[in-house]
C-alpha cells in the first residue's frame, strides 16, 4: 500500500493548458488561518497574510483589497494545474475593523479574469502612532515576508536550465552550547529535476562550504555538511544548487533553515523550559479553530460511525499540509502516521537512506523496539503561528494539542508501522521480550504526549508479503493476537491511572489471503476497530488490472479475494463484530500507462505497462489533482481525452484515455457513497481514507454522504 515513510518528489503536471487569447477564471483562493485581533505596538502592527489555492486553474496575478481597496499585487508564475500561494505583510497604523479579501486573475494582454477567496475580517485595538492617516490605499502597504515561508512577490521569469531547488533534510532546529562548542550536520537533497555541478551552505547570507557534485540530470542530488558554533544565537541557512560554468554561475537557493543556539541552562521564562509548561493550557489558541477548507462542507453525523483518515508526518514538506488543514470537525478519528520503532529497519534503509539516519539518530542509546519520534523537526520543532523558540512543545505536536482542544470530540492515534516501517515488529510479535519493550514504551509514549487516545498498528503484514520479503514466518497470526491481548491490557491499566478512555485499532490488508493468517477470535475480542485496507488491491507494480479499490469483485476480475465485500465477509465469517470493521476510501488513484490489447471497449481486460507520472510516486496520483486533469470536476465525465467509467458489477470507477492508453483506478464520489451504502448494510463501524491531504473534500463530503449524514 502507499504508506512509504518517504517523502514526495514533488508534482510534475502532466498536462499544460494551450494559449488562448481569452483569459481563463482561476480556481478560488482562500485567506489562510489567521489572527484575528491585533494590538498597535507603537503606532503600528504588520498583519501576515497568506493565501492558498490548492488545485485548478491558476492565475498570474493576484491583488489583496483592505475594506474594498486594492493594498497590494503580486505576479505569479501558471503551473498547469497545480496549488499556488502568496504572501505579504500588511501595514495596519490605525486601530478599527479590517475586511480582507484575495482575488486571484489571469491576464491576458486586455483580458482579465479573476475568482476571489472568501471575506475575513481583523479588529486592531490600541493607540495609533504620530500619523494619523493610513498609506495612501492605491499604493502597496509596505512588505515584509513571512519569516517562516518565504513567499517573493514576483520572482520573475524562471530560467529553465536552472537546476531543480534543494531542499533542508531533517537535523536538530535547536543545539545547545554546553562547553566552548557544538557541532550540526545539515543536509540537503534534490528528489527531481535539473542537477547541479556544485553546492554551497551559506551562512547568515556568507558561503561557509562549497564541494562539486556529478550531474546525472534528473535523478536526485545530495549533500551534507557540519557547522560548528562556538556562540549562542540564531543562524540563518541557506543551500544554494548551481550550474558553474566557465562565464557565469546559475544557482537555485532552497528556503531558509534557522538553527537556533542556545546556552546549556535551558529555556527561558516563556518557553517553559523548567518544566512548567503545560501545552493544554500554555499554548496560544489565538487562530484556532480553523475553518473547512477547500470543497469540504460541515455534517452532522447523525449514526455515530467512525470517519477517519490518515494525517503523514512528511506532509508538511512538499505537500504543503499541515494540521491546521485537517477537516476536523468532520472526523471522528485522525491516524498520525507514523510511528517507527527502533532496530533493524532494512525496508527504510532502501527506501529512504535520510530517513533512516534520522530514525537512527532519534534511537541513539534506546533499545531495540522502542518508539520514537521519526521526523523530530517536523513534529517537535517546526514553528507555527503563536509558538515561541524555546517552547518545550512545537512542530505537529503542538499543533495536534490545538486541534484537540478546538475539537475535543476527535480521536488521534499513533500509527505505528505502515509499509518501510513494520519491520521490527515481526519480532515485536513472536519474542515477548521485544514486545515488552515496545509496550512499555508506546505506552509512555502516549502517556507524554498525552492529545494521543490509543493505539493503531500497522503491521504490514503478519505472516510475510511487506516490503521486505523474506520477514514473516506462521507464527505471526498467533503473535498478532497476543500483541492486541497485551497492549488492551496496558491501556486498560493506563485508563486507570489517567480516569481517560483509550482505542486499539489496526490497519490491517484488505485480502483474504493476508487476513487468513489472523487468529481472529483471539484478536478482535480486544480490539475496538479493524480498518480494512480496502485499496491497493492492484497498481504498477506489476502489469495486471483491475480496481485497486473495489468494493465487489468483478466478473474479470484477475485475484480472488481482492475486493472489499470479500474482506468483509471472511472476517463476519469468523466472527468478527460487524462493529469493529471499518472500510477503507482511497483519496488517490492507482494507474498504469501504455495499457495494451483491451477488447470490447474495457480497459481491464488488457495489460499494463509503466505506472503514471505526474504524482508523489510514480503509479500514484492524488485525487485532487485526477478531479481536475481528468475528470473536469467531481460529477463530470472526463476532460483532456480522459472518459470516467463505471463498474457496476464492483462499484468502482476508473479514468481512461483510449488515445494514450492511460488507465487510473480510483475511489470517486459515487464509489464512495456505495461504500457508505454498503456500511450500513451490513451495520460495520464505519470509512477511513488514506491519506487526507490528497482530497480536495469532495472524497470526505461523500463519505459522509453515503452513511447518510446531513449537512449542518
Amino acid at each position: 500500500m502507499f504508506k512509504h515513510a518517504v517523502k514526495g518528489c514533488g508534482g510534475i503536471s502532466l498536462l499544460l493548458l494551450a494559449a488562448s487569447i481569452q483569459a481563463a477564471t482561476p480556481n478560488a483562493p482562500v485567506i489562510s488561518w489567521m489572527a484575528t485581533d491585533y494590538t498597535l505596538q507603537n503606532g503600528s502592527v504588520q498583519v501576515p497574510v497568506r493565501w492558498d489555492m490548492w488545485w485548478g486553474t491558476n492565475g498570474n496575478k493576484w491583488y489583496l483589497a483592505k475594506n474594498d481597496s486594492a493594498v497590494f499585487n503580486g505576479s505569479l508564475s501558471i503551473n498547469g494545474q497545480n496549488a499556488q500561494n502568496g504572501s505579504t505583510s500588511l501595514l495596519i497604523t490605525q486601530p478599527g475593523s479590517y475586511q480582507l479579501q484575495v482575488t486571484l486573475c489571469q491576464v491576458n494582454g486586455a483580458t482579465e479574469e479573476c475568482a476571489q477567496s472568501g471575506i475575513t475580517t481583523i479588529n486592531v485595538s490600541g493607540n495609533a502612532g504620530t500619523d494619523p492617516v493610513d498609506p495612501d490605499p492605491i499604493d502597496p502597504d509596505p512588505i515584509d515576508p513571512d519569516p517562516v515561508d518565504p513567499d517573493p512577490v514576483d520572482p520573475g521569469p524562471i530560467d529553465p536550465t536552472a537546476p531543480a531547488k534543494p531542499a533542508f533534510g531533517w537535523s536538530e532546529n535547536s543545539v545547545t552550547l554546553t562547553g566552548a562548542s557544538v557541532s550540526l550536520n545539515l543536509a540537503w537533497n534534490m528528489w527531481w529535476g535539473n542537477n547541479g555541478n556544485l553546492w554551497q551552505l551559506k551562512q547568515n547570507g556568507t558561503v561557509v562550504h562549497s564541494a562539486s557534485l556529478s550531474s546525472a540530470s534528473p535523478a536526485a542530488q545530495s549533500g551534507s555538511h557540519s557547522v560548528n558554533f562556538t556562540s549562542t544565537g540564531s543562524y540563518d541557512f541557506v543551500i544554494s544548487l548551481c550550474q558553474q560554468s566557465s562565464d557565469a554561475l546559475l544557482c537555485t537557493d532552497s528556503d531558509v533553515k534557522t538553527v537556533n543556539v542556545v546556552s546549556g541552562s535551558g529555556g527561558g521564562a516563556n518557553g517553559g523550559g523548567d518544566g512548567s509548561f503545560d501545552p493544554w493550557t500554555d499554548l496560544d489558541m489565538t487562530a484556532w479553530p480553523h475553518p473547512l477548507k477547500q470543497n469540504n462542507v460541515a455534517y452532522n453525523n447523525t449514526t455515530g460511525k467512525k470517519v477517519g483518515a490518515y494525517f503523514v508526518e512528511w506532509g508538511v514538506y512538499g505537500r504543503a499540509f499541515n494540521a491546521a488543514d485537517i477537516p476536523a470537525q468532520n472526523l471522528t478519528h485522525i491516524y498520525y502516521g507514523f510511528i517507527p520503532l527502533c532496530g533493524d529497519n532494512p525496508s527504510l534503509q532502501a527506501a529512504n537512506p535520510q530517513g533512516y539516519a534520522a530514525l537512527n539518530s532519534q534511537c541513539a542509546g534506546k533499545p531495540d523496539y522502542s518508539v520514537v519520534v521519526h521526523d523530530k523537526f517536523a513534529a517537535l520543532e517546526k514553528g507555527y503561528p503563536g509558538d515561541v523558540w524555546d517552547q518545550p512543545i512545537r512542530g505537529i505536536f503542538a499543533e495536534l494539542y490545538r486541534l484537540k482542544q478546538a475539537h475535543p470530540h476527535i480521536k488521534i492515534l499513533p500509527s505505528v508501522g505502515g509499509w518501510t516501517l513494520s519491520d521490527p515488529l515481526y519480532q515485536v510479535g513472536v519474542d515477548p521480550a521485544a514486545r515488552a519493550v515496545f509496550i512499555d514504551s508506546i505506552i509512555d509514549f502516549i502517556r507524554t504526549y498525552d492529545f494521543f487516545d490509543g493505539i493503531d498498528i500497522d503491521w504490514e503484514f503478519p505472516g510475510g508479503g511487506g516490503a521486505t520479503p523474506e520477514l514473516g514466518s506462521a507464527l505471526d497470526g498467533a503473535g498478532f493476537a497476543t500483541l492486541m491481548q497485551e497492549l488492551r491490557a496496558a491501556l486498560d491499566a493506563l485508563e486507570v491511572e489517567t480516569g481517560r478512555e483509550y482505542e486499539l485499532a489496526a490497519a490491517m490488508s484488505g485480502g483474504v489471503e493476508k487476513l487468513s493468517v489472523v487468529d481472529w477470535e483471539d484478536a478482535a475480542p480486544h480490539m475496538d476497530y479493524i480498518n480494512l485496507m480496502t485499496y491497493d488491491y492492484y497498481g504498477a507494480w506489476n502489469g495486471v488490472l483491475g480496481h485497486q479499490t473495489g468494493l465487489y469483485p468483478s466478473p474479470n476480475s484477475p485475484i480472488v479475494g481482492f475486493s472489499a465485500d470479500e474482506a468483509v465477509q471472511y472476517l463476519l465469517n469468523r466472527g468478527v463484530p460487524a462493529g469493529k470493521i471499518a472500510l477503507g476510501a482511497a483519496m488517490y488513484g492507482r494507474g498504469w500507462q501504455n495499457v495494451s490489447d483491451t477488447t470490447g471497449g474495457n480497459p481491464f481486460t488488457g495489460t499494463g505497462g509503466d505506472g503514471i507520472t505526474g504524482g508523489w510516486e510514480r503509479g500514484i496520483m492524488d485525487y485532487k489533482k485526477i478531479e481536475a486533469d481528468f475528470m473536469g470536476g467531481p460529477d463530470a465525465s472526463g476532460v483532456n481525452g480522459f472518459t470516467v467509467g463505471w463498474d457496476d458489477t464492483a462499484k468502482a470507477s476508473y479514468v481512461w484515455n483510449p488515445t494514450t492508453n492511460t488507465l487510473i483506478s480510483i475511489d470517486t464520489k459515487r464509489s464512495v457513497r456505495e461504500k457508505g451504502a454498503y456500511i450500513l448494510q451490513h451495520q460495520l463501524g464505519g470509512i477511513f481514507a488514506w491519506e487526507i491531504d490528497a482530497d480536495n473534500g469532495h472524497i470526505l463530503n461523500a463519505m459522509h454522504e453515503g452513511l447518510g449524514h446531513p449537512q449542518q
